[in-house]
């Protein structure tokens, strides 16, 4: 019998816990696995909600769930398919000093699919159009992608003017944070590895095109949650087999070291020792840190990790009292408008049981980590009077909410900058001969966002069965 810890109750560590217990007990392996949380429930402050009525909203950073992804199929599995809400269409737009203007439908990572659509749209004059087409035609032929940041890689292959304009706002939209110093390996690896191949990228693009890949490599509809995130963990909770126990009452505060013997780890904690075969640390390395005391590789290590604040707000609208563009799904500010709000998605556009509860909803996200340090210190009045001056910029007048809610998330996910990406696989290594059978995972190490969040649990659980 094999004992497992997952330290950290947040949707990493439960994730795992999920896969460890379903994927053991298809290989009839026998585990018992504890996970230790400080809170007296999981994911405690880390998903925001709100109520209208009967219903409960999701009112947290994270974007739609789409479908082939492992997310999806994970709701499935679950049964929580009749709970996913798929969507309507809409278009994404820029709004620009001289208004609105669409994008093209078909895009990866800001990478227009279908070049005549970019060339024939009014973004670009058209000496911008002759220099982009130009451009979209040069590879890579010498490039070691595996140290070029993000901005380097666009701006190797297209022409910089339309990196500025338009590719850098569009990731900054989708990632929640300039991306452009990231390691574009990390950040994008379905298309740093075509990339790594030598192939031509125009070719990749084309094929991807040809496979309805859409828009930032997703593939199929999108669809939302009828309940919140939240929601998600505590049915995954539910799932747990009696192999797995849940230690609410063990403060992490107080488990004062993890000691290895052996191939064994002895945690300490309130006066205690436990004994574990494998530990899955789960949580923020500021909480973990204490544990390496002494170890300079993990200090210095984490001592350079950057993370991305963020801030949501929604804003609920009785039906007839918004009056919007229905067309118009998102709406991204190019960075140097200097605007606080770089995407706008107005969810009663897609989404219609939003539309049949009579209300209509339109939630904010900031972005931009200038932008969410300034206002990280207001009120949320102050916060709320700020955004509904720029949806009136885009929009004109559209009517007073009814109510709102801002949802600052500090320290929300990791950013990938060049010295971590340099130092990562050095770091894994070292961990593995250094700390076997101990596992590191969620925001302290490679996941950026809910998609990869699952899979690195997933992984993780397929590692430690398989040793």
């Amino acid at each position: 019998m094999k004992n497992i810890a997952i330290i950290g109750g947040d949707l990493s560590g439960v994730s795992c816990a999920y896969f460890l217990d379903k994927f053991s007990s298809i290989n009839s392996k026998k585990y018992n696995i504890d996970i230790i949380e400080k809170d007296l429930e999981f994911a405690k402050n880390r998903f925001g909600k709100f109520q209208y009525g009967q219903e409960i909203y999701d009112n947290g950073w994270h974007n739609a769930i789409y479908g082939q992804g492992i997310l999806f199929y994970l709701m499935i599995e679950l049964g929580l398919h009749r709970y996913l809400i798929e969507s309507s269409n809409t278009k994404k737009v820029f709004f620009t000093k001289e208004g609105v203007k669409y994008l093209p439908e078909k895009m990866l990572y800001g990478y227009p699919l279908e070049k005549r659509e970019l060339l024939f749209s009014d973004l670009f004059d058209f000496k911008e159009k002759l220099s982009i087409a130009y451009n979209m035609h040069k590879t890579m032929e010498e490039e070691n992608i595996k140290n070029m940041t993000v901005k380097r890689f666009f701006t190797s292959n297209i022409n910089s003017k339309i990196y500025h304009n338009l590719i850098e706002p569009l990731l900054t939209s989708h990632y929640g944070s300039d991306v452009s110093n990231q390691n574009m390996v990390s950040l994008m690896p379905e298309l740093s590895f075509l990339t790594i191949q030598k192939e031509y990228i125009n070719e990749v693009l084309e094929d991807m095109y040809n496979k309805n890949v859409t828009d930032n490599i997703s593939i199929g509809s999108k669809y939302r949650l009828k309940f919140t995130l939240k929601s998600f963990v505590e049915t995954l909770e539910s799932n747990f087999s009696d192999r797995v126990f849940l230690e609410f009452n063990r403060k992490i505060e107080k488990i004062e070291k993890i000691e290895k013997i052996d191939n064994k780890y002895l945690v300490h904690s309130n006066g205690s020792i436990y004994q574990y075969d494998y530990v899955v640390l789960a949580l923020n390395h500021n909480n973990f840190l204490p544990w390496f005391n002494g170890d300079k590789v993990v200090e210095q290590f984490f001592a350079t990790i950057k993370y991305v604040s963020n801030i949501v707000v929604t804003f609920v609208y009785k039906r007839e009292d918004l009056h919007i563009n229905r067309e118009i799904g998102e709406i991204i500010f190019p960075k140097n408008t200097g605007n606080y709000v770089t995407k706008l998605e107005y969810v009663s556009n897609e989404w219609i049981d939003i539309k049949m509860s009579g209300i209509q909803i339109v939630r904010a996200y900031i972005n931009r980590q200038n932008k969410v340090n300034e206002l990280f210190e207001k009120t949320d009045e102050q916060i709320k009077e700020l955004i509904e001056k720029e949806i009136q910029m885009v929009h004109g007048f559209v009517g007073k909410p009814e109510r709102y809610y801002v949802n600052r998330l500090e320290d929300n996910y990791r950013y990938c900058n060049g010295k971590y990406n340099k130092k990562i696989n050095g770091f894994v290594d070292y961990m593995k001969e250094k700390y076997p059978n101990l596992y590191i995972i969620g925001a302290s190490k490679k996941a950026t966002n809910l998609e990869n969040t699952i899979l690195e649990a997933k992984e993780t659980a397929k590692e430690i069965l398989k040793k």
